[in-house]
């Protein structure tokens, strides 16, 4: 057991009462080194098309081929590279804004995280793993949820205003109800550490 799961289980047990660092969840910090990795190799390919465009020029001894082999290799992928980058700015702009790195704060009147909240222990399930549409791009991935009850789905989707909603909930398929809330990151805890203490304060509180 980590130093901090140690010091939220005494706080949540002795106060009643724990507030601790957030930090952006798993799946968010996944998707940023992927991404990054992602416009670092699409950057890299109009680079090798002009290389390989200038030894064309170089072997058959015409500029003109030369430059029409760029115009032609280079082209495409410029135009693919400057719409991932495009797309990264884009998320970016939207994660900028999730303050995932306030406090996330349990106690008997719910959970706070992302500064939203207190979410009644009531309004929400223990926390569990459920296949869900990938954050970005297709298919599916396990992601760490608290799914919600029906209060709670009813809360989420007629009452929480949207750009709330969207702070604390995984992607879902347009159109279809917000039925799950996030496993939100904490500071010195691992994602099976903060589902654990989550847990132990629902278990705590949900009937109190």
């Amino acid at each position: 057991m980590s130093p901090t799961m140690n010091f939220a289980l005494q706080s949540l047990h002795q106060s009643g009462r724990v507030v601790l660092q957030g930090k952006p969840a798993v799946y968010s910090d996944t998707t940023r080194g992927c991404m990054i990795g992602a416009l670092i190799f699409v950057s890299l390919i109009p680079l090798g098309m002009m290389l390989v465009g200038l030894l064309l020029a170089l072997a058959t001894d015409s500029w003109l081929a030369g430059l029409l082999a760029v115009g032609f290799l280079v082209l495409m992928p410029l135009l693919f590279a400057v719409l991932v980058w495009w797309r990264y700015f884009r998320w970016r702009k939207k994660y900028a804004e999730l303050p995932e790195e306030v406090p996330v704060t349990m106690d008997p009147n719910g959970l706070t995280m992302r500064g939203v909240g207190p979410i009644p222990w009531s309004d929400f399930g223990p926390a569990m793993h459920k296949l869900l549409p990938a954050e970005f791009g297709r298919g599916s991935s396990a992601t760490a949820v608290l799914p919600l009850t029906e209060r709670g789905i009813v809360m989420m989707n007629q009452y929480m205003p949207p750009h709330l909603t969207q702070r604390v909930t995984p992607i879902r398929v347009a159109g279809r109800r917000y039925r799950y809330l996030d496993v939100p990151g904490i500071h010195g805890l691992s994602q099976r550490e903060v589902m654990d203490l989550i847990n132990a304060a629902h278990r705590m509180f949900v009937y109190s």
